[in-house]
């Protein structure tokens, strides 16, 4: 407590404490307020006069302290341009933003370096452990020294001019001024060194040990990009290297190297230090291990291209390297609104997310505007069916058109023009892609997206799952949620933190979750029907139907999520069939080679069986499982894999397969959707039953009838009308996977589409591969790119329509009886004694 007054009778220590706090607080006063948006220039400009002013009054009260105190004041001094440097930092980039762990390390050692000052009043553990954590100090100060070293020239030339390089030597200054502190209490008691050298040795054992890893997985990775290389399979070199990766921090740090983190720069000469320059696939970082290894290691043989590719397939990073037209930085997600309506008797789901995204750059910054890109994961069979885009307050809803037309509407209108548009675009693997332009320094907007689905069907019960987003930081996002019954529920399951608000339904608010899911009991499929254009949309229950079919051979698509006793199991049902896997080439498997090629095949992450190398495929079956992978058929475009693919579905061939579990891998998945697959799923032991007695699920889809899988029921269009009991969303399903049925092997071989498959996404108002939802600023766009709202079209889906769309007779019919009530109030009006 003595040296607790004693320091604080300081007047000089307390200034400068006070001094530390108010910039420190001004630093961090956007975080602590909720608020993402940097420290700006101003900011930076009163940290320095803060520091200035401490430095003018120290020199001033200089006499008046003991020579014992300086040398903490000299600290604070230095801790204060230290605040001041990273606030500079900022505006002047010299540092990438800082990794976790090393802001973290760095608010330690700080206040490390301040404990100092009390050292003598710690009691003795709590001495050896600033000791400790004044070695570390030591090597944190010494890798920024050492980083900035390039610079030393340059700042101590225009110091006397501008005074603002000064913040250059700072971490020297702290580097040295940690030697002296050390050397000081060690005068006292030499123990203090022992753990002081503790810090410094435990800070090198973690360098140390960090570049001997990163140095193996370079090397793991070089080696499986040769060995990738040379596949027979048409692949390029980075889908066979993914295949043989086991994925892990380092292989996933290794990859994005250079991309995403600082690192030296060969060709510049610069020891450490180079300018900062934007990553492609997401915010860059400066680490100091990563930077020390990548100086110690060599680089891995990998060109940018490739290496994005990895990460995108092997990491699920196709969001982060989607191309940006604007920059997303520092575009945050504010708020999130969820409202779901499910309709148990249909099996059915409409989902509405609006999302409140803020740009929390600073208003005057030289570059004002972002684009909010978000990639929305939905659950298989879903489908866009509504966009909204707020313009100047108001909400404006999209207009369907072709995908192309929407694509080149926005990409003028963000790239040349700059103003109002927003676009969703399908994607594969369950996935829409959602661009909102502009989102204006200081400012938020809001957009709306309605996604219709069908509910999964597990043993007896209905299950909703969250669709979630991948998109601005929602780390901090509020999140208001609301679920509706259409028809009364019982026995279901809903996360605690729902309250009831009324009858069937239920909310909760909080901070964003991302996933969640609800389960109903399952009240089976009844009076699910709706008319539209003189045709019935019904839903109704699958049940396969088997048929006879003698399988004279398999393919197995061997991959590391498949187990022993399931290889075991389908080559003992083979009974005398031949069986072939792919390792460079078919091989048939016999009693020579079955080990050897189950331990090199098991070891792959995930496999990417090609489809054109299976003959005789109607009589023929490919079993598979799905693995960890995120390979697209659009990863895949211009390579020879996929050519030789669309060749061999272009004679309309179809494959058997069947899938031991219920995912597909995303490859096999949009095959399926596409309907190029002749699909049945199960364990092993129904697909042995399957084998033993010559049946395989038969194909009931037609072009008035499509199957959605996932929750097994069937659609079916029919001509007619009927009484209207289900909602429109039954017949937006129908057009949904009729349009990729019909699309087919067509899409692969890339003939151009038909207007009429358009038509019918408009008419539904539907996303699709080749159907987009656009929002532009004013009608004239709208004109000027050729795109038009269709008259006779289910419109943008809602969260209140009830479902019952007039047909085209029964319209003219509505207007008929309005036309004749205005000329019976118009007479009621001009004389009233004729109607008493």
């Amino acid at each position: 407590m003595y040296l607790l007054r004693k320091r604080f009778s300081d007047k000089v220590y307390r200034t400068g404490v006070i001094s530390l706090g108010i910039s420190l607080l001004l630093y961090c006063l956007p975080a602590l307020v909720n608020d993402q948006r940097q420290a700006g220039f101003g900011v930076f400009l009163f940290n320095f006069g803060l520091t200035a002013f401490y430095f003018i009054y120290r020199l001033i009260e200089k006499k008046r302290v003991s020579k014992e105190a300086r040398i903490h004041h000299v600290i604070l001094l230095l801790l204060l341009l230290f605040i001041s440097a990273w606030a500079l930092n900022q505006e002047i980039a010299i540092f990438e933003r800082s990794a976790g762990w090393f802001s973290a390390l760095l608010v330690l050692v700080c206040a490390n370096s301040m404990a100092m000052a009390y050292f003598a009043a710690l009691p003795r553990w709590a001495r050896h452990f600033t000791s400790f954590l004044n070695g570390i100090t030591l090597a944190a100060f010494l890798y920024l020294s050492l980083y900035l070293m390039p610079l030393y020239v340059l700042g101590a030339a225009a110091s006397p001019v501008l005074g603002l390089s000064v913040h250059v030597f700072v971490p020297a200054l702290l580097f040295t001024y940690s030697i002296l502190l050390q050397n000081r209490i060690a005068r006292r008691n030499k123990q203090y060194q022992i753990s002081f050298a503790g810090g410094l040795t435990t800070a090198l054992v973690i360098v140390v040990a960090y570049v001997a890893q990163w140095y193996a997985t370079v090397g793991q990775v070089n080696r499986a990009w040769m060995a990738g290389a040379g596949n027979t399979a048409g692949l390029p070199a980075w889908v066979a290297a993914s295949q043989n990766l086991a994925p892990g921090y380092f292989v996933q740090t290794v990859l994005k190297g250079d991309l995403v983190y600082s690192s030296p720069k060969e060709t510049t000469g610069d020891f450490f230090w180079s300018t900062p320059v934007r990553s492609r696939i997401e915010s860059r970082k400066h680490d100091p291990l990563v930077m020390i290894a990548s100086f110690f290691s060599p680089r891995i043989g990998i060109d940018e291209e490739s290496r994005i590719k990895l990460l995108e397939t092997a990491f699920d990073l196709h969001h982060e390297a989607e191309e940006r037209l604007w920059s997303d930085e520092e575009l945050r997600t504010d708020s999130v609104i969820t409202e779901v309506k499910i309709w148990p008797r249909c099996n059915l789901a409409y989902t509405e997310k609006t999302i409140l995204v803020a740009n929390t750059r600073d208003r005057n910054a030289w570059s004002r505007q972002g684009e909010a890109i978000y990639t929305f994961y939905m659950p298989e069979g879903s489908v866009v069916t509504s966009l909204s885009l707020w313009i100047q307050g108001k909400e404006e809803k999209g207009i369907l058109t072709a995908k192309g037309r929407a694509d080149s509407a926005y990409r003028t209108i963000v790239g040349v023009e700059q103003r109002d548009p927003s676009v969703a675009h399908w994607q594969e693997g369950n996935t829409v892609l959602v661009r909102v332009f502009p989102v204006i320094a200081g400012e938020r907007r809001q957009f709306k997206i309605g996604i219709t689905s069908p509910l999964e069907r597990t043993n007896g019960s209905l299950r909703y799952e969250n669709i979630y987003f991948k998109g601005p930081a929602y780390d901090k996002a509020q999140e208001h949620i609301r679920v509706d019954f259409e028809q009364p529920v019982s026995d279901f399951d809903l996360p605690a933190s729902f309250v009831s608000k009324a009858s069937q339904s239920y909310s909760r608010k909080g901070r964003y979750q991302p996933v969640w899911g609800l389960q109903i009991n399952d009240p089976g499929l009844s009076g699910c029907s709706f008319s539209f254009g003189g045709s019935e949309y019904s839903l109704s229950p699958y049940h396969r139907q088997l048929s006879a079919v003698e399988f004279t051979g398999l393919y197995l698509d061997i991959n590391h999520s498949w187990t022993r006793e399931e290889f075991g199991s389908v080559l003992a049902a083979s009974k005398g069939r031949p069986v072939w896997v792919y390792d460079n080439g078919l091989m048939k498997l016999d009693e020579t080679n079955r080990e050897q090629l189950w331990e090199k095949l098991h070891r792959r992450r995930f496999s990417l069986f090609p489809l054109y190398e299976i003959t005789n495929a109607e009589q023929t079956l490919l079993v598979t499982k799905n693995a960890v992978s995120h390979m697209r058929l659009a990863d895949l475009e211009e390579t020879e894999f996929m050519n030789r693919t669309r060749q061999f579905f272009s004679k309309g061939t179809r494959i058997n397969v069947f899938n031991l579990g219920d995912e597909l891998s995303p490859f096999l998945r949009s095959l399926k959707e596409f309907r190029v697959l002749r699909y049945d799923n199960g364990e092993v032991d129904l697909l042995v039953q399957r084998l033993q007695k010559g049946q395989f699920a038969g194909d009931i889809e037609n072009a008035g009838r499509v199957v959605i899988h996932r929750t097994d029921m069937v659609v079916e269009k029919t001509v007619g009308t009927a009484a209207q009991s289900g909602p429109d969303h039954v017949m937006r399903l129908f057009s949904y996977n009729h349009i990729m049925q019909q699309l087919g092997a067509g899409l692969w071989l890339n003939r151009s589409v038909e207007d009429s498959l358009v038509q019918e996404a408009q008419t539904a108002y539907v996303v699709t591969p080749v159907s987009s939802l656009v929002v532009l600023e004013t009608q004239d766009d709208y004109e000027r790119f050729g795109i038009h709202d269709t008259g006779n079209s289910l419109k943008n889906a809602s969260l209140h329509a009830k479902g019952a769309v007039p047909e085209p007779h029964e319209w003219a019919l509505i207007g008929l009886v309005a036309a004749l009530l205005a000329v019976l109030l118009y007479k009621k009006r001009k004389t009233p004694y004729q109607l008493q």
